[in-house]
């Protein structure tokens, strides 16, 4: 089996180096890492360069799912994984990931803890069973299943890998889920980098109930405060979205109506 390894980056340069370093170890085991690069202002192209094993593409302000999808289309290999610039994999992740596909998977989708525990706990989705929410992070297809099922959608600004799952649910893979294929996931550290993921998570879920109204009440949220504090963020973003989505005429129509109310109401209480 030949191993194509596709990146996208933006603006990464903290941490791009450190999942180089660990996919160096095991270079020889690579059939290619192809990065792209959706237009960074840092060094993160700089530092991707020096790596011997690396195939560097610039494609600016490519989307989630366009910057993977140009990795897709220039990659040679028969297995493709996906990894964040943010990750770092561990000493048995390729083992794992091999061995899964000997076994006959198509989609095998791997462990991303945090290593500091500040992840952002994922609001799952289950479809025939099976969840369709592992994301892009650390995940690995047979190119046949882009072939028949297509690839990521470049019109999401986010859940494009759970659009993709679900596709390919619906046409009869399955995904085998590897807890030892482990990626340590190094997280937004700030309180402003979890609220705006939470937003972007918003709005993509909102895109995506857009385009399979069927997934909007398979969403399985918990009710721990850190989630709590996430879905108050991703509904606005959910909201925004969805704001978005309306015609002008429509916006318009709201907009005028929210302005009479709040003129007229105070007359009206005055009167009463």
């Amino acid at each position: 089996m030949k191993l194509s390894i596709i990146i996208i980056t933006k603006n990464e340069e903290k941490n791009i180096g450190r999942l180089l370093d660990s996919l160096e170890k095991i270079k020889n085991n690579l059939h290619e890492v192809i990065i792209v690069d959706a237009g960074s202002t840092d060094r993160t192209v700089d530092i991707a360069k020096k790596y011997d094993f690396t195939k560097v593409c610039v494609f600016p302000d490519a989307t989630r799912g366009a910057g993977r999808n140009y990795g897709i289309q220039k990659a040679t290999g028969d297995i493709i994984a996906f990894l964040n610039a943010d990750t770092e994999i561990t000493g048995e992740w390729i083992i794992e990931l091999l061995t899964s596909f000997e076994l006959g998977f198509d989609i095998v989708a791997g462990y991303s803890p945090d290593p500091q525990g500040k992840h952002l706990p994922r609001v799952s989705i289950y479809v025939n069973g099976q969840d369709i929410t592992y994301p892009t992070c650390n995940i690995a297809y047979r190119k046949e299943v882009f072939d028949e099922v297509g690839m990521f959608n470049e019109r999401l600004i986010t859940a494009e890998d759970i659009d993709l799952n679900y596709r390919a649910i619906k046409h009869g893979y399955t995904i085998f889920y590897n807890p030892k294929m482990k990626a340590l996931h190094y997280h937004r550290r700030t309180l402003i980098g979890f609220l705006k993921q939470a937003f972007w998570n918003g709005y993509g879920r909102m895109q995506l109930n857009k385009l399979h109204p069927e997934l909007k009440y398979k969403h399985e949220h918990g009710f721990k405060l850190k989630n709590m504090v996430r879905l108050i963020f991703g509904a606005i973003g959910y909201a925004y979205c969805g704001w978005k989505m309306l015609p002008i005429i429509a916006r318009f129509a709201i907009v005028s109506m929210v302005i009479l109310l709040l003129i007229f109401v105070p007359i009206l209480r005055g009167i009463l």
